[in-house]
């Protein structure tokens, strides 16, 4: 799983103003010349801009997507393949070769389609919305009478870190705080606003909705579209890897059982490394698989376990209280709704939605239910955060108006 870093500011809802809401755009050709001699002097520079080892680049890139793609399919169609031969060499036609061989087909077909449907179903985005992008006013060309405006707009907006027009709120609703009120994250990397639970990536350089991690297997990110797909995956491949295992185990125990080899007849490797190989996949992948489904019935994302575990984004003062000991204690998890809840909200309603791989979101529009940029929230426990962080507020407000106080006090005894 691979890390992901965030370019972001975390801001209140309020009028914001930078050149390109105003219709400003600055021209490519304002280039300053050290940097076009810098092209010339530096060849490797050079060569980047005009493509080359940019191709290259791609090209490798392509390459190690294709790698894991290409790995997970050879070894379960090994597997596959190779186990019912074996069957069909032991049983021949027999209606035991059909018991044996028919659950392994069937696994097998859901594993392989359920894990090419992760990838092409994706995480989701909130680039596909169009209404989280930028507003359609910024899109305008600046005109030459714009000069002195763009200039000190330009100046307002880097003082603002960047922050473009109003955020969504007729269809967005934020449970980030910023002192102590709802705010709203814009990423400048994707030009989007950031609904919850969204991040971005620092492998795909892309902002995901409700990201759960980069998986290297897939060559993806999974997020809110493709979680539950990938869940039923990763079930999927422990079945028929616990399946190979067993059916594998079973004709090693023939073979000796019976003596075979009294018969001059061999032991297959083929069997023995089947065993071995989809043994290793059966215990890794199940234990992953197992760690899931438990984050799913919490209603946790990877990236909100490792923070609430280890606080990877940083200090959280807001989300632990005081017990009548004077220890802290955590809140609890904004977004724990209940085991039932929390696994409804993932992997649909119906046993035929927990069972196949069908989707159970929806992106066609920023009002469906299902689209990932809103989530149910525990409101005693966002209540919580929110008191705290009001209370964090004014203590750092006080705080720095007695540092105010004291220094004055200094200068003055100086003087």
């Amino acid at each position: 799983m691979a890390g992901h870093t965030e370019f972001e500011q975390s801001l209140p809802a309020a009028p914001l103003c930078t050149t390109r809401s105003m219709g400003i755009s600055r021209s490519p050709y304002n280039r300053p010349r050290s940097s076009i001699s810098m092209l010339i002097s530096q060849p490797s520079i050079m060569c980047m801009h005009g493509g080359a080892l940019q191709n290259i680049m791609a090209a490798c890139n392509w390459l190690l997507a294709l790698f894991p793609k290409v790995f997970v399919t050879t070894v379960m169609t090994w597997a596959e393949y190779g186990l019912v031969l074996e069957l069909h060499r032991y049983h021949g036609t027999s209606p035991v070769f059909f018991v044996a061989a028919a659950p392994l087909v069937a696994l097998y077909l859901l594993a392989t389609y359920t894990y090419f449907q992760v990838i092409r179903v994706g995480p989701g985005s909130p680039r596909d919305f169009a209404e989280l992008g930028k507003d359609p006013r910024d899109q305008h060309e600046e005109s030459p009478s714009d000069s002195e405006t763009a200039r000190e707009t330009d100046r307002l907006a880097q003082a603002e870190g960047g922050r473009l027009r109003f955020p969504p709120q007729e269809f967005l609703v934020s449970h980030q705080l910023r002192t102590g009120e709802p705010a709203f994250r814009w990423c400048n990397t994707c030009e989007v606003w950031k609904p919850d639970r969204c991040h971005h990536c620092s492998t795909c350089q892309k902002c995901f909705l409700r990201m759960d991690h980069h998986c290297p297997w897939f060559a993806s990110c999974i997020g809110h579209n493709n979680h539950k797909l990938f869940i039923q995956d990763l079930v999927y491949v422990a079945a028929f890897s616990g399946a190979v295992c067993v059916v594998s185990l079973w004709l090693l125990y023939v073979f000796f059982a019976e003596a075979q080899y009294e018969n001059h007849r061999y032991l297959s490797l083929n069997v023995v490394f089947l065993f071995v190989v989809l043994l290793v996949f059966f215990l890794a992948v199940g234990c992953f698989a197992v760690f899931l489904v438990y984050m799913v019935l919490r209603n946790y994302t990877t990236i909100e376990f490792q923070d609430a575990k280890w606080g990877y984004q940083g200090k959280h003062d807001a989300q632990y209280e005081f017990d009548g000991r004077g220890q802290k204690k955590a809140l609890g998890h904004l977004y724990d709704l209940g085991a039932a809840a929390n696994w409804r909200a993932v992997m649909g309603d119906t046993w035929v939605q927990w069972l196949l791989p069908v989707g159970v979101t929806d992106s066609s529009s920023v009002h469906a239910a299902k689209n990932g940029l809103n989530f149910e929230v525990r409101d005693d426990v966002f209540q919580k955060y929110r008191h705290n962080a009001q209370l964090q507020e004014q203590l750092n407000a006080q705080l720095a108006d007695y540092r105010d106080r004291v220094r004055g006090k200094r200068q003055a005894l100086g003087e």
